[in-house]
């Protein structure tokens, strides 16, 4: 096997307090293209496949599998399958056994990134992107929110939400990601209605790996999310905030873990309500369900003063765009 492997460090320092759930697919280098590595994840057991060659340029692949070490981590022996049928041939057994390679280590540092050692040296991966786009464009579709409001709220300690993001644009100079607060899982898409007092605006961060967003809560309260993307899922921190202030990231932010519910495509092209003219009865938002009492005595934020300004920076731009 050709050893290609480049020594490259990733670095979330931001999101080490934070719980993230690895996801299963095909991950790869993009300096080593050609190659590729399948991570399968069922529960806490982990099974692996290399798609690599020889040392004369042949297809090989080699596998691996045995059970997680806490929520990020798999040790385990490096195996060689060998002697099975060609495609569209006859069936026979092949034959599996494990190699002196020793063993590959994968330690995932996100949703969607992990270092993998082996044979002494450490390669940086990341989930192959086929066709979402960018990391904004990826967010596209219908997105279903749980908050974890047990600390500041005397009622039911979870809430849920349907957030759209419908499209991409360029507002001010600013790229972002547009969309709603929407109406009812049937509305898979903005209505006018949501547009004019549920809008959302979002902003990713390339350099420090971060997507922020805005949320329109209600007339007098707007919601910030501070949060780490994976493909299907999202993990970080809400701030609820009166309209004409600023949310304090001294102190921790609520919970917050999404899933995508729905394709960019079928919000694109899904039948049902649309742009509706209605004008139902104002909704209270969030922030009228948890004690604001209780959220200014949050435990202090873990966010570094330069990360606070960068996020109070990105928010207020957002909140220029839902006006």
């Amino acid at each position: 096997m050709k050893k290609t492997l480049t020594l490259l460090t990733f670095m979330f320092v931001s999101w080490q307090s934070m719980a993230f759930t690895p996801e299963s697919g095909l991950y790869w280098n993009s300096s080593e293209p050609g190659s590729g590595y399948n991570f399968e994840i069922q529960d806490n057991f982990f099974f692996g496949v290399f798609y690599v060659y020889d040392e004369f340029g042949n297809p090989y692949w080699y596998t691996t599998s045995g059970f997680m070490d806490g929520n990020s981590y798999f040790e385990g022996p490096i195996y060689i399958s060998e002697d099975g049928p060609c495609l569209a041939c006859r069936w026979q057994q092949n034959s599996t056994y494990e190699t002196n390679l020793g063993t590959v280590k994968i330690d995932f540092l996100t949703e969607t990134h992990a270092n993998m050692t082996l044979l002494g040296e450490t390669i940086a991966l990341e989930r192959f992107n086929f066709f979402l786009g960018d990391e904004l464009q990826k967010m596209r579709g219908e997105w279903q929110v749980v908050y974890d409001v047990s600390d500041y709220s005397n009622n039911y300690p979870f809430y849920g939400d349907v957030l759209i993001f419908e499209q991409t644009e360029t507002f001010n100079g600013d790229y972002l990601a547009t969309g709603c607060r929407s109406e009812s899982t049937a509305y898979n898409r903005c209505t006018n209605y949501a547009l004019n007092n549920n809008d959302l605006a979002a902003s990713f961060d390339f350099h420090n790996n971060e997507l922020i967003a805005v949320v329109r809560d209600d007339a007098d309260y707007y919601l910030a999310y501070y949060l780490k993307t994976g493909t299907n899922q999202f993990d970080g921190e809400a701030f609820s905030y009166r309209v004409g202030s600023s949310p304090n990231l001294n102190l921790e932010g609520f919970r917050v873990r999404g899933f995508r519910s729905a394709s960019k495509h079928f919000v694109d092209t899904g039948t049902g309500p649309s742009k509706s003219n209605s004008e139902p009865t104002a909704k209270l938002g969030l922030a009228s369900m948890i004690d604001n009492d209780r959220v200014k005595n949050a435990p202090t934020s873990t966010l570094d003063k330069s990360t606070q300004d960068r996020i109070l920076a990105t928010i207020q731009r957002l909140e220029k765009q839902l006006k």
